[in-house]
């Protein structure tokens, strides 16, 4: 038996000659396009994964595909009852996608990841390409079978992963590639979510588990105000104020805002990332300073004392002072 490590081997059993054919075409296509390793066999004893007809009680029910999951090392024998998976027929390259990514995640099996990792994988990933300005679309291949298409043109995140799961931080992301026409399919049928709020939740889960961040050792200062998902955190709002009228170093943001150094660490990680902040050169915030330190009061002449004697009483008639 060809091993396929972490893919499927897929056959068929007595549904329809289209669907096997439409199948048959679209395993060959997606094999490795987005991220789905797979291949199709005659021998049904070599496949985790297996396309029969659906006997569904329901009368009214939407025609429809169930897809078996086997484990062919105990002879063909269902991992578990409820593992298998339906499919919408007749079979289309988007609802063939989705029901072989979730396959991949359950024969496979979900592998122990490290949560602090992946999101800070994640949140280097997109902070390193909207600093770049990349203004294009690219998929990112995750643990699991699934994929995240990052559009930085609309500043979106395509993906069928849970907005929850993507937070996690719970898979290990691939290397990224340019949008291919297979894929552009993926872009239309899944959900999308805004690219800043992802990476300041990222940031404010990153801060939360205390996660270390890059050392700044320069001064910076906010250009304009967070969105209401960078002020959502406790600390954010009084942090944004101390930037926004001066430039500070990360141990002076600490000193005068008592917020903690994960949280400030964090928050201008993403705020940089955006675009929100500058780094300032020293002779700037030197001068800064110099500037809003206050100038002394420019001190009142006192009058000399008048002189004792006759002069004196002729200067108080007279009114010479």
């Amino acid at each position: 038996m060809t091993d396929m490590g972490d893919g499927l081997v897929i056959g068929t059993q007595d549904i329809a000659q289209k669907d096997q054919l439409v199948l048959r075409a679209l395993v060959r296509l997606l094999d490795g396009g987005v991220n789905i390793r797979a291949r199709f066999s005659e021998q049904l004893a070599e496949c985790n994964v297996v396309f029969v007809p659906s006997h569904w009680p329901y009368r009214f029910h939407a025609p429809c595909i169930t897809v078996r999951l086997l484990d062919p090392a105990d002879t063909g024998a269902a991992l578990e009852q409820t593992a298998d998976l339906t499919v919408a027929t007749p079979l289309r390259m988007s609802n063939v996608i989705a029901v072989l990514q979730s396959a991949t995640q359950r024969v496979h099996g979900a592998t122990q990841f490290d949560p602090v990792k992946g999101q800070r994988a994640l949140f280097d990933l997109l902070a390193e390409r909207t600093r770049t300005a990349e203004r294009r679309r690219a998929v990112v291949p995750v643990s699991g079978g699934q994929q995240i298409v990052f559009d930085f043109v609309q500043q979106l995140v395509h993906t069928s992963m849970p907005l929850e799961v993507l937070l996690s931080g719970a898979y290990t992301l691939g290397e990224p590639h340019r949008v291919s026409p297979v894929e552009e399919e993926l872009i239309r049928s899944v959900p999308a979510h805004s690219l800043r709020h992802v990476l300041w939740s990222l940031a404010m889960r990153l801060a939360e588990s205390r996660a270390g961040a890059p050392a700044r050792p320069g001064w910076y200062r906010l250009l304009r105000w967070p969105d209401a998902i960078g002020l959502s955190s406790a600390g954010h709002p009084r942090l944004a104020a101390l930037l926004t009228s001066r430039a500070l170093s990360c141990e002076q943001l600490c000193a005068k805002s008592g917020v903690p150094e994960a949280t400030v660490r964090w928050f201008l990680e993403a705020s940089l990332a955006l675009g929100l902040a500058v780094e300032e050169s020293a002779p700037a915030v030197a001068a800064a300073a110099a500037v809003a330190a206050p100038v002394p009061a420019a001190k009142t002449p006192v009058p000399a004392a008048a002189p004792a004697g006759w002069l004196g009483n002729l200067r108080e008639r007279l009114k010479l002072w």
